[in-house]
């Protein structure tokens, strides 16, 4: 199997006929069939199906391809590589946080303004274990994360076993986020009793939901599915209408929930659960962070985590 095999695969794919694959790659149409087919029998497979009107990809041709289009990323980033063309990544993942994304643009405008901006950026937001899962696969080399005290050991430990790292960077105390107009945000602090009559909007986590923690200081469940009313999304913009304009309210971190610092929604704190949620970011073990990386991280507790402390004493 060769790198000219998986390409003329591919385009034949994409030009969903061997007469385009060939004008594309401008060589003969009977040669574009013949290296397709020497694929297909190394493999021992039909990859596409022949017809009047060009070729129809198979089902093994469909899992095939996804993994030749990766094998030609990857050989083109080999040889950009190779010629000088490759340039430094800051490379970060993080669970939705407009706070985050704000640290990492304007630590882009930062180096802007000292000249030093000749870095490629690649920023991913997802749940708690996909971030993990892109850690360890190395498609990010850090990826911010929150989590409750109920999950930290458990979520350490997942990690370790991965051949990760979580540092923590701070703790933040829990709120109830909610709509101006919500009755529930009349109240200065909320009980976890009284959550248990609250509708709530979560965003879509499996092991590590902030909703899980409540509860458990007491190792008690206060409340459980068939009292309260979750719905799971995992849509920043979905969650800040359901707050404005319904009776739905979503439990957070002040630090992790910049992007509800608006007129319309108002942040209730929950007792008793003061400072229980740790923020921090997780790492390849036995890898050397990249100084892009450090100087980003510095950038992030000089510049946002001192403000959020400020701004969480004003609360």
């Amino acid at each position: 199997m060769d790198i000219k095999q998986l390409q003329y695969f591919v385009v034949s794919v994409d030009m969903g006929s061997f007469h385009s694959a060939s004008e594309v790659l401008i060589t003969t149409q009977p040669n574009v069939s013949k290296v397709v087919k020497s694929l297909e029998d190394e493999l021992g497979m039909e990859l596409l199906t022949r017809t009047r009107n060009g070729v129809v990809i198979t089902p093994e041709g469909e899992t095939i391809y996804r993994y030749a289009i990766e094998i030609l990323k990857n050989m083109k980033t080999i040889s950009d590589f190779k010629y000088g063309q490759d340039t430094e990544k800051l490379s970060i993942s993080s669970i939705p946080s407009k706070l985050v994304a704000k640290a990492v643009a304007q630590f882009y405008a930062h180096s802007e303004q000292q000249g030093t901006t000749g870095f490629q950026m690649e920023f991913w937001e997802d749940n708690v274990e996909e971030l993990v899962t892109r850690i360890h696969k190395r498609k990010s080399e850090i990826g911010f994360v929150y989590l409750s005290d109920k999950n930290l050991s458990a979520f350490m430990n997942h990690v370790r076993m991965k051949g990760l790292h979580f540092e923590e960077l701070g703790r933040y105390p829990l709120f109830l986020y909610a709509g101006k107009q919500n009755r529930w945000s009349k109240f200065p602090t909320i009980t976890e009793q009284m959550l248990s009559k609250i509708k709530l909007v979560q965003y879509n986590e499996k092991h590590y939901s902030l909703y899980s923690h409540l509860g458990h200081l007491k190792e008690d469940i206060i409340y459980g599915a068939e009292s309260t009313e979750v719905a799971t999304t995992n849509s920043d913009h979905f969650v800040f209408e359901l707050l404005k304009n319904t009776e739905y309210c979503s439990i957070s971190s002040s630090f992790i929930d910049d992007s509800f610092r608006d007129d319309d929604i108002v942040a209730i704190p929950i007792e008793p659960l003061k400072a229980s949620i740790s923020f921090g970011y997780i790492r390849r073990s036995k890898d050397e962070l990249s100084e892009l990386s450090k100087e980003f991280l510095e950038y992030l507790k000089k510049y946002h985590l001192q403000d959020e402390s400020k701004a969480l004493i004003n609360l």
